[in-house]
């Protein structure tokens, strides 16, 4: 018994379970049923009033409002997609133009002149660029993007609008084919004025909103594009008129280094090829005794090369003396005599003993060999004589640098005389 109760038991449940599956189904069948119906109706009453068989209800007043929202959206629509394009294209400009500044001031030589003032107005271009793009996203393109999200929704309704307008005249055109039925079946007429009444109270709820709204958005078009016209032509306009001071400014910069070009500040001192030795004829020691003292000279270029090089040479003269019966010789290399020579412009006055002139690095050098010194752009190094006058270098001198006193070789072409 006990097991009969507890199956009459779960059969119930069982029974209940489909019961209110078979409601819930009936109900989305009907739901489903309903909006096809609906929509066959829809589609039958288009047909008919397409094929002139059903007339439709005509608002040219609202057609006019529905053609200038579509035209009042299109061109909202293009103008908020020309605005992003041009930020766009002003945010690419801001990098090229960032970029073309980091060039010219790798390019632009830290001893020119106007260095850093070129450093500043690159600093103050890109200022400008990204406050300018700023704007344009902050007060330009978040607002139209904001006055654009107005039509999707605006858009709805009027489609919705539309086929409710349908159903109106569906059940319109129901009532009247009941109205002149041959046999009127009054309790069919009573349900389909029912609806005709739902339908037209539907419509005109709507249709009186969208009388509202759509004047009211049209008249915005005016105060909403001069608004953005306004704000993204302020904005370009003061930017512009700030990317002129700073155009000025690098121009001034540009014409200081012409000028300091054409006196020559910057220009490279040239060292002429040597000339080879003239021969020098030296008596045997036998006739030594007797003869007068021996002067041999290294002749150098003509004077008027003098400008051409920037580093003249000086006519010297070695005199020779007899030790023991032998003639002594000048330090060669290479067959030349070399010797340090101090470049014009130099300063000679008040340097320590022993110190030729004094020169700054332009240029970093980092040693390669272990009898040169290393240093930085600015280092302030003390030229010195060579040691041995044998071991003298074309292009090379003896210094010793201010900062550690470290004594060494050098490029010469590294460096600048003070």
């Amino acid at each position: 018994m006990r097991w009969m109760r507890c199956g009459g038991r779960r059969r119930r449940r069982l029974l209940s379970v489909v019961a209110r599956d078979s409601k819930m189904a009936d109900t989305k069948g009907g739901l489903f049923a309903k909006t096809v119906q609906k929509h066959a109706g829809r589609a039958k009453e288009k047909i008919l009033q397409n094929l002139g068989k059903a007339d439709r209800t005509i608002d040219d007043v609202f057609d006019e409002y529905d053609a200038n929202f579509t035209r009042q959206q299109t061109n909202a629509n293009r103008l908020h997609k020309e605005v992003s394009n041009y930020l766009r294209c002003c945010r690419a400009l801001h990098g090229a133009s960032k970029g073309l500044y980091e060039t010219l001031i790798e390019v632009y030589e830290p001893e020119w002149v106007g260095h850093e003032l070129l450093y500043a107005q690159a600093q103050n271009s890109d200022m400008l660029w990204t406050d300018f793009c700023h704007k344009l996203q902050d007060q330009t393109l978040t607002p139209l993007t904001a006055y654009q999200q107005q039509f999707p929704e605006l858009r709805k309704k009027i489609d919705k609008r539309g086929r409710k307008l349908v159903d109106y005249d569906s059940q319109r055109h129901q009532l009247e084919n009941l109205q002149r039925a041959s046999r009127r079946d009054e309790y069919k007429i009573a349900r389909a004025r029912d609806a005709l009444e739902t339908a037209r109270t539907t419509y005109e709820v709507l249709n009186k909103e969208l009388y509202e709204e759509l004047p009211a958005l049209y008249d915005q078009r005016i105060p909403n594009v001069a608004s953005h016209l306004q704000t993204l032509y302020a904005a370009e306009a003061t930017v512009m008129a700030e990317f002129s001071k700073v155009a000025k400014e690098v121009e001034a910069i540009a014409d200081k280094l012409t000028k300091e070009c054409a006196k020559g500040t910057y220009k490279v001192k040239r060292t002429a090829a040597p000339r080879p030795l003239s021969s020098v004829e030296v008596s045997s020691p036998q006739n030594t005794t007797n003869s007068p003292s021996i002067r041999p000279t290294i002749s150098a270029p003509v004077a008027q090369n003098k400008e051409e090089t920037g580093r003249p040479y000086e006519e010297i003269e070695f005199e020779d003396k007899k030790v023991n019966g032998n003639v002594s010789q000048p330090a060669r290399t290479n067959g030349e005599v070399l010797s340090t020579k101090i470049p014009q412009g130099a300063t000679t006055e008040g340097l320590p003993p022993g110190v030729l002139y004094r020169v700054r690095a332009t240029y970093k050098y980092t040693r390669e060999d272990v009898d040169e010194i290393s240093f930085e752009v600015g280092e302030i190094i003390n030229v010195v004589e060579y040691e041995d006058p044998e071991e003298q270098e074309e292009g090379w001198l003896t210094g010793v640098k201010e900062s550690t006193n470290e004594k060494g070789l050098f490029p010469a072409n590294f460096t600048r005389p003070m």
